[in-house]
């Protein structure tokens, strides 16, 4: 049995080294905190429900706005919709802009003074995390748009674990634990972080 790596991962494993030197600068507490930031993105922007109704919510907001300045200056301001809510580049602008603000809050809220390799060596794993999660997203964006390219096949091959359909079906309670793993982490370093 072998297995073919697609070009999707040979192109995202320079950006995976990337976010692990950088997750080392930055830290646990940084990468923590965008990795959260993160998460919110992709509850909102990966799910195509979500994502829709933060559209209508965003159309009614602008609506709303418009009612106001026609009440106010006495004549009809009429209000057009801001957002397409089933469009896919609302999805990926809003994932893009939520991206960014994930890392500008890791690096405001979190703090890079007293970190020990421990520390570091967590920040560099989920700085690898964040991106595997800004990359698969991305890919997700872009299949849609280019979909005979996304099933071409890269060169190297390896082969794999049997069970590699149980692993990719676990994967939300390896990341749910994980995130166990960190709080207990954080709970564990709480004393130390006060004094």
């Amino acid at each position: 049995m072998v297995m073919q790596l697609t070009w999707q991962l040979l192109l995202t494993l320079p950006f995976l080294i990337i976010g692990i030197v950088h997750g080392w600068r930055r830290g646990w507490r940084e990468e923590a905190i965008t990795t959260l930031v993160l998460l919110a993105a992709l509850l909102f922007f990966g799910n195509r429900s979500l994502a829709n109704l933060l559209g209508i919510l965003i159309n009614r907001i602008v609506e709303a706005f418009s009612i106001f300045f026609s009440t106010l200056l006495g004549r009809s301001v009429s209000s057009q919709t801001l957002v397409a809510p089933d469009s896919g580049s609302f999805r990926f602008i809003g994932f893009g802009v939520l991206a960014i603000l994930a890392y500008m809050t890791g690096s405001a809220l979190g703090l890079r003074q007293g970190l020990g390799n421990a520390g570091r060596a967590l920040g560099a794993i989920l700085g690898a995390v964040n991106v595997f999660l800004i990359a698969s997203q991305l890919f997700g964006f872009v299949q849609p748009f280019l979909p005979a390219i996304f099933q071409r096949e890269g060169t190297i091959r390896i082969s794999p674990d049997s069970d590699a359909a149980l692993l990719r079906s676990s994967l939300p309670t390896i990341f749910a634990l994980l995130l166990l793993l960190l709080l207990i982490l954080v709970f564990v370093r709480l004393p130390r972080m006060r004094q």
